[in-house]
This record gives structure tokens, sequence and C-alpha cells, in this order.
């Protein structure tokens, strides 16, 4: 689903007859209270929504989360990106916490990506060309290049020493010289922006960094690096081994020789 046919989807939801359930009789707040006090919870899980806004036309009303992605109406909770019906906790996980970009018809190269490496499975990165922590994913991703094709999408949120890097750094990735394109990405890779204009081209086209802008205002992002796995996996910040993060390999468990408490037995043993 593109921007533009998500935003006719909401629009839709909007303008066309929804059949609502009929509304209960209003109880009084005080059993509320006291049915959601003694309810049993069997599991919880965070969506990630970071605001809820209700809209009425007419008799209607829908919740619609604020990056567009969630909408409650009907009676159901549906992820609007992948048009799909969350039922159970198990579907956050699979749907929810995820972000499937073929389903939503989003390629990485409309949103200008510098592409690095040739692997099989694409990886999407989120980065500010001043960031330290895209500087870590940028180092470790070096070592994976045969085994995925990463796609840095570059988005100024350092201020404007970022935002004159970007768009420098945009346009040249815009140019159909491929001299270009390799500077852009051995600069991004190595975090060297010396020598960079610091008036705007003349020329380029900045749509693609337009786009970048709004699908990171549209993911929510909270900062960089923001990834994405090829199974659609999101992380925000630098994983602290990268390819374990995209193997989706478990963190070992701390095993009790290197919990602090037998840290300490061990010491005390070994004292005179």
């Amino acid at each position: 689903m593109t921007l533009r046919q998500l935003s006719l989807f909401l629009v839709s939801i909007l303008g066309t007859s929804i059949a609502l359930a009929a509304n209960p009789p209003k109880s009084p707040m005080s059993d509320i209270a006291a049915g959601l006090m003694s309810i049993k919870i069997d599991g919880m899980q965070d969506l990630p929504i970071s605001g809820l806004k209700m809209v009425k036309s007419g008799e209607q009303t829908v919740f619609i989360s604020s990056n567009g992605r969630f909408a409650f109406y009907g009676g159901k909770l549906m992820d609007i990106w992948t048009q799909q019906e969350i039922k159970d906790l198990a579907d956050i996980d699979k749907i929810a916490i995820r972000i499937d970009l073929s389903r939503m018809k989003l390629k990485p190269d409309d949103l200008g990506a510098v592409t690095v490496g040739h692997g099989k499975g694409q990886v999407l990165v989120f980065i500010d060309p001043r960031c330290p922590y895209c500087s870590k994913v940028m180092k470790d991703l070096q070592a994976l290049q045969d085994q995925y094709t990463f796609k840095l999408v570059m988005v100024p949120i350092l201020g404007p020493e970022s935002q004159n890097i970007v768009v420098q750094l945009a346009c040249q990735w815009g140019s159909s010289e491929s001299k270009a394109k390799d500077a852009v990405r051995d600069r991004l890779l190595k975090q060297d922006y010396a020598g960079l204009p610091t008036e705007p081209p003349a020329q380029c086209d900045k749509e693609p960094l337009q786009k970048a802008v709004v699908t990171a205002k549209l993911f929510d992002l909270k900062g960089v690096p923001f990834l994405i796995a090829p199974d659609g996996r999101t992380h925000s910040g630098a994983p602290e081994v990268l390819a374990d993060w995209l193997a989706d390999k478990p963190k070992p468990s701390p095993t009790l020789a290197t919990t602090p408490d037998a840290q300490n037995q061990n010491a005390k043993e070994k004292k005179p």
C-alpha cells in the first residue's frame, strides 16, 4: 500500500457506512471500575502506538493511531498498513511490531536509499550522517555485504549541519554518474564530510529526500539508527551484534557463573 493509498483508505473508512455493534446500556462508573479491577489478565503486550485520535463522522466513531497505522472500528483492531486484523497477543509480534515493506508497496530506492552490499536479504536503515550510533551500524554492516543488501536512508534529525550534509549527499546520489554514487557511499561509511558545499545545489531532485522524511514520520521514528530486517522486525538504536540481530538469534542468558552473586561467591572462595 502506497502512502497515497493509505490516505485514501483512511478517508474511505470515514466515508463508508460501517456496521457498528449496538452500544450496551451505560453502567455506573463505579461498576465499570469494579469490573476492570476484577479482570484476570492472561497476557499483555505493548502496541507501537504513540497516540490515538478519536474521529467522528456522523454516527460513526473510529479510533486511529497518530501515524495512521492502526484503526479500531466495527469491533475490530486493524493494521491498516498490512490490511490485517489483530485478534490476539501473538498477532502483535507477527504484525504490529514488524513493518512489511512489500505489503506497503514501499521501495527504499524511492526514498533515495544508498545501497551497500549485494546479499539476498534486504535491510532498511534510517540514519543521520552525523549520528555516532549510526556509525557503529555502518561499521558493522561492512562485514555482512555478501549476506545482505543494506539500504541506507538519510534523514536529518540532528540539526542544520545534518540537514546540509543530507541535502548535499542526496543530490549527489541522484546523479547518473557512478563515481558520484561511489563517493556518497564512501563518505557515509567513513563519516567523512569534509569539503562539502554549504550552499544548496543549483539543480537537485529533492523528491526522494522529501519522501524519506515523510516515511520517517509515518514510522514514528524517535531516533536513529532505525532498522528493518528482511523479515520485517524493527530495531531502534544500534544492535549490540548486528549479525546476531539480523539472524534473529536470541540473546544468551547469563549463566550462574557470570552473575554478580556468583562472582562475589567465587571471589570469597579464593580468599585464603
